[in-house]
């Protein structure tokens, strides 16, 4: 692409995609321009732009979501173009015909086309229209009745999916097998995709068992080129939100993947589709349906980058501009396979709890072949206020083993404190066979429970644990008589100390002494030694079953974190105080995290069971079902549907039975 597209560049996002749009920007020769609300200020994205203008406002629909706030902010700057990344207002219409209105160019498809395949009704009658293949669906009416979405359910057929007409990443969306879960499951639905994308609309569609999911990269310029830029497998999936991808896919036929390709190119242009955008299938023993066209920049689009050398950011640009693309579809080629990752600030084990928090110390893993996209860095505060997406690692190799033991290599050198995250389920499906094997499906990770509930191996929890105690005995040994920062911990100088370490897998009791002698692990009643180690400066090198590895501890005043070839532990020392969904205390219902109250489900005077859902809560824009923690009768209700909660909370009271 000869000369620069655009002088200055207005990044209409945030976190991660807002850090590699600046980027883009900067590699195609033009200045970017941050935006951040009030919590942002202190974000990457923000220091790295040329410039950056505050949003005022403190909500999201003051903020990112507003497109009045976002088009004046690009005047202010003066900047002749607008990217809106993904997610917030990217696939919205009304966005770049603001844009339009105040003379800047909008980095992206025409509203036209965003209204269109934004709409997965209308799209799905497009790619019919087609000759594409398509799942049996039909609109729900607004305001339609019990009536009316029973007779909509038995044309579609069950089992089927409630599913947001004007939005995606798995929000606004329910599974439905039998015809009394559906009145409950649309209004679900509504109020989530309300919430989500500001309208209530909603289809049912024909659900699948075991479709993988497989997606075809598009770009068309505004000379009526439109390429495809191969595929990629997306089936790995939390909540219908992507957790893991690759490109290319797997184990699809040559003859089904061609037929995708070219799918994909008649849908684009049958809708005059410019810029960069994707047509998402599902694929079976029977063949592939088209699902639908996401109208903007993906969230995975770097593994389609790694395969093929493309810089899909900067070929945005240039089309935008007016450009005619710079290649032919045969001078498309990919090369070797990619593999990347969803780094989410969330607790699988709870259902996916967000856990917004901050990252006290990060080191990310660098090398050949790897590529982190990341929001964070040491310091950053995760918010609750939005999705719980952090990072995103990615690794390319020769062929898809290379690529997952690369990337698996590459998550365990990965230093992360004091937000939890999703590591330990990442790492847990990188090492299952099902996986290696290529044959997850869409249904993989519900199918899978031991996977969400993965820890490190005892055996590593174990040496992790007694590399944190001797360094914890050689801070106090050097410390004297001075009080350790470490809560539990007494400074007794050379005497035996026993306490307790706990992770996500439970709590060990340990034993230490001097620096250089072994640490002893309480393992079913019986002390087992653990070492020695050596301990020099926070690093550890300790000897277990004849086997050196050195482990690098850093202590704060409650958390103790440890790294080493295996992975990461990082230990705590509980006080009781950290409620779970289930509300930590008998009795009580108390709100996990900061959000607001969308549906209270139960009355004062009901009886509950243990595990009946109380309350709905929704946060970093998922809802969230807080259950009783025990049988008993509602005593006080606390909270109101739209009521903004904080953490701990009390929101309900149950009598216990």
């Amino acid at each position: 692409m000869d000369g620069h597209p655009f002088r200055r560049l207005l990044v209409a996002n945030r976190g991660e995609i807002a850090r590699r749009l600046i980027r883009g920007a900067h590699d195609a020769g033009c200045e970017a321009v941050a935006v951040y609300a009030a919590d942002d200020a202190a974000s990457p994205h923000v220091g790295e732009a040329d410039a950056a203008v505050p949003l005022s406002g403190a909500s999201l629909a003051e903020t990112y979501l507003s497109a009045a706030a976002l088009v004046g902010a690009a005047t202010l700057a003066g900047a002749d173009a607008l990217h809106p990344g993904y997610g917030f207002l990217s696939e919205n219409p009304d966005l770049p015909e603001a844009c339009a209105a105040a003379g800047i160019v909008w980095v992206g498809p025409s509203p036209e086309s965003m209204r269109v395949m934004g709409h997965k009704a209308r799209a799905k009658e497009l790619a019919a229209d087609a000759g594409v293949p398509i799942l049996p669906s039909a609109v729900v009416a607004s305001g339609a009745d019990d009536s009316a979405l029973h007779t909509a359910a038995t044309s579609v057929g069950y089992p089927l999916l409630v599913k947001a007409s004007a939005g995606g990443g798995g929000r606004g969306m329910r599974l439905v097998r039998v015809a009394g879960e559906l009145t409950d499951a649309v209004a679900a639905a509504q109020r989530e995709a309300a919430a989500a994308f500001g309208s209530d609309e909603v289809f049912l569609e024909r659900y699948l068992e075991a479709p993988r999911h497989v997606e075809v990269q598009v770009i068309g310029d505004t000379h009526g080129t439109v390429l495809h830029l191969f595929d990629r497998e997306c089936s790995v999936q939390r909540r219908h939100q992507k957790v893991v991808e690759e490109a290319p896919a797997t184990q699809v036929p040559a003859a089904i993947r061609q037929q995708m390709w070219d799918a994909a190119v008649t849908i684009a242009h049958a809708v005059g589709y410019v810029g960069v955008g994707t047509v998402e299938y599902l694929v079976d023993s029977s063949g592939f349906s088209f699902l639908e066209m996401n109208t903007r920049l993906q969230v995975e689009h770097g593994v389609t980058e790694l395969v093929t050398g493309l810089d899909l950011v900067g070929l945005q640009l240039a089309v935008a501009a007016g450009q005619a693309l710079p290649l032919t579809q045969s001078e498309v080629t990919a090369t070797g396979h990619a593999m990347e990752i969803r780094l989410c600030a969330e607790r699988p084990r709870d259902d996916y709890r967000p856990t917004p928090g901050t990252a006290t110390y990060l080191r990310w893993p660098e090398g050949p072949g790897l590529r982190a996209d990341r929001a964070i860095e040491s310091g950053s505060i995760v918010s609750p206020a939005y999705d719980s997406l952090v990072a995103k690692l990615m690794a390319h190799g020769e062929d898809r083993a290379a690529a997952v033991d690369h990337l698996s290599r590459a998550l365990r050198a990965l230093e992360l404190d004091g937000l939890e995250t999703n590591r330990d389920l990442l790492g847990a499906v990188l090492d299952d066979a099902v996986f290696r094997a290529g044959e997850a499906d869409v249904h993989y990770l519900d199918s899978r429970p031991d996977l969400r509930d993965a820890t490190l191996p005892d055996e590593t929890r174990h040496r992790h644990a007694a590399a944190a105690a001797l360094c914890l005995t050689g801070e106090r040994a050097a410390a004297s008589l001075v009080p350790l920062r470490v809560a539990g911990w007494r400074n007794v100088g050379q005497a035996l100390h026993t306490d307790e370490l706990t992770d996500a897998a439970g709590t060990l009791e340990l034993r230490a002494a001097a620096p250089g002698r072994p640490a002893h692990v309480l393992i079913d009643g019986e002390w087992r030694e653990v070492g020695p180690g050596r301990v020099r400066g926070g690093v550890v090198d300790l000897t277990a079953d004849g086997l050196r590895r050195r482990y690098r501890v850093r202590l704060s005043a409650h958390q103790v974190d440890v790294n080493g070839p295996e992975g990461q532990t990082s230990f705590t020392l509980r006080t009781g105080d950290d409620p779970d969904e289930r509300g930590g205390i008998a009795g009580e219902c108390r709100a996990p995290l900061p959000g607001a109250v969308t549906k209270v489900l139960v009355a004062v005077g009901d009886e509950v069971a243990e595990g009946e859902g109380l309350v709905v809560l929704e946060a970093m824009k998922m809802e969230h079902t807080l259950r009783a923690n025990g049988a008993g009768t509602v005593a006080q209700v606390h909270c109101a549907p739209g009521q903004q909660v904080d953490v701990h909370d009390l929101l309900v009271t149950v009598e216990p039975a």
